[in-house]
């Protein structure tokens, strides 16, 4: 049954994802056309955002296992001392080093964007590499 359900999601979903990523590549392609500039430069800043997005998805899972702990302290009806939780305090740490680690691709698209002189819509256009946001 579960199955079934999962297949007909999958078939609803088919035409758009390959309607998504045929406009993805013509984005790309009219984009490196119309400002003439390399294609790789454009590909490496789509990549960037693939793994931005990847990033922020994790970051997302980091804050509802935050939220999870502490929720069952509160079912337990317990005090949170967050600086005594080495979980939370790791699930922090994460988080950091993930904000860390954006920020540096937002800096690295900022700095092809300059040496390409593209405009914010313009990378803003440039979709996410579909394969890199997959993983």
């Amino acid at each position: 049954m579960k199955e079934d359900r999962w297949k007909k999601i999958w078939d609803d979903l088919k035409p758009q994802i390959t309607s998504f990523a045929k406009k993805a590549g013509e984005t790309i392609s009219d984009i490196a056309t119309k400002l003439g500039k390399e294609s790789v430069k454009l590909a490496k800043i789509a990549k960037l955002k693939a793994d931005i997005l990847l990033m922020e998805s994790d970051r997302k899972n980091f804050y509802e296992k935050i939220g999870e702990k502490i929720y069952s302290y509160f079912k337990e009806n317990k005090k949170i001392i967050i600086e005594e939780d080495k979980e939370i305090l790791g699930y922090i740490d994460k988080i950091v080093k993930i904000d860390e680690e954006i920020k540096k691709k937002q800096e690295e698209i900022k700095r092809i964007a300059e040496e390409e002189k593209l405009e914010p819509e313009d990378i803003e256009k440039i979709p996410p590499m579909e394969d890199e946001a997959k993983d």
